[in-house]
């Protein structure tokens, strides 16, 4: 009898780790095979709304999008689609896109294993009847998946969505003011952001959208619908890696060094630790020379933004760090940083600087200099996937003084 209860709770555990937990890990956390992003290279940021329609606040969400000049996407439950066709076909008529939610809003988990694959083909074929279109998009209630949604997908035609940023407008804790300060704060190229049309989270969507869409255009976004959306990317083991590179190494880095971020516009890539010189000595345009210790502001980069910019072209890359080095400029006259003389950094494409007003010194220790051409390698693999450059690259101390800085690239009298 014991065996058989262990035989059976070994079976159980195998069950549910075939079932939920290895979907759980590769589909809904890695996003193994399905769609999290754009390819992030020019400044676009779709929103999708789900759980709709409805008819007290998907009218105002509508309304909203309208107002901006803005499509969407929206994931509807085939139940209240069929309660509500012409909220659907009123979705599609302003242009905005129309995916599958699921026939039931219920959580994978909590469904027979038989049953996930009906409810999928039942919301395709309720969303055709109405709109006379089967959905190209699918998201799973929850974004939750299992073994049977991952089967259920297969040959079915759709494509499984999930996103990168997620609202938080369902949440008692989230007012209007707090989700528009969560998305900006989360905003990247090529995001894909989850709001609701529903419920409490279809009441906070509608308030936010204004002045959420008011300021990511400010920013330089354009607001685009999933099939417009540039690049759309299958999530893939590195990108996987690259998010737990960001969210540790990088992020962790950001916080113990105190870097201001001037990454709020989309085409910005500088972060910038006030500190002092660290050498070697180097002379500004007026020939002056710059000695360690002298106050300066060190150089990171936003990689992730800049190698998918140059993805696209070595032009966008290059008007990228133009446009990045107005915001140094301006950073440059604020109260901090007032008596900093030069911006420091290092970078192996440092003859690419050289028209932007970037002087160049080699870097003191070889062992530094060789350590930081495979960093910077192995960084460059990491971001764009591509193969390790195989050139003499030579790892430089790259700057701008001050004054260049201010009369190159600060505001025009």
């Amino acid at each position: 009898m014991k065996r058989t209860f262990k035989w059976g709770l070994a079976g159980a555990g195998l069950y549910l780790l075939g079932q939920i937990g290895l979907p759980y890990l590769l589909l809904q956390l890695a996003n193994l095979g399905v769609l999290r992003e754009g390819q992030g290279g020019k400044p676009e940021f779709a929103l999708t709304f789900d759980d709709g329609p409805d008819p007290e606040t998907t009218p105002r969400v509508l309304a909203a999008l309208r107002e901006a000049g803005v499509k969407a996407t929206f994931f509807v439950v085939g139940e209240r689609a069929r309660q509500h066709p012409d909220l659907v076909r009123q979705i599609l008529e302003e242009g905005h896109e129309v995916g599958s939610h699921g026939y039931r809003h219920r959580h994978a988990w909590f469904r027979w294993p038989w049953s996930v694959g009906a409810d999928l083909r039942r919301s395709l074929r309720v969303l055709e009847d109405i709109t006379g279109e089967r959905p190209k998009y699918f998201r799973p209630p929850h974004g939750a998946y299992t073994a049977s949604t991952w089967l259920a997908l297969r040959g079915s035609g759709v494509i499984p969505v999930h996103w990168n940023l997620e609202a938080h407008d369902w949440s008692a804790q989230y007012d209007a003011a707090r989700v528009v300060e969560r998305m900006l704060a989360k905003a990247e190229p090529g995001t894909i952001a989850v709001m609701h049309d529903a419920g409490p989270g279809g009441r906070t969507a509608a308030e936010a959208l204004p002045g959420l869409i008011a300021e990511l255009k400010n920013r330089g976004y354009s607001l685009v619908p999933l099939g417009k959306l540039y690049g759309p990317r299958l999530g893939d083991l590195r990108g996987a890696l690259l998010r737990l590179w960001v969210a540790t190494v990088e992020e962790g880095y950001r916080k113990a060094h105190h870097l201001d971020d001037l990454t709020q516009h989309s085409r910005s890539i500088f972060r910038v630790t006030k500190m002092g010189f660290t050498g070697p000595t180097v002379v500004n345009s007026e020939g002056e020379p710059i000695e360690a210790g002298t106050p300066a502001g060190e150089l990171h980069l936003h990689s992730v933004r800049l190698v998918r910019a140059a993805e696209i072209s070595a032009i966008s890359a290059y008007r990228m760090m133009n446009r990045s080095l107005e915001d140094l400029a301006r950073l440059a006259e604020t109260p901090k940083y007032q008596d900093a003389q030069l911006f420091f950094g290092i970078s192996l494409f440092h003859e690419v600087l050289a028209p932007l007003g970037f002087g160049t010194a080699p870097l003191d220790n070889p062992l530094h200099a060789r350590f930081m051409v495979g960093y910077m390698n192995f960084l460059r693999r990491l971001y764009s996937g591509g193969p390790t450059d195989k050139r003499n690259l030579e790892a430089k101390l790259v700057y701008i003084d001050r004054k260049t800085l201010l009369e190159r690239h600060g505001k025009k009298k």
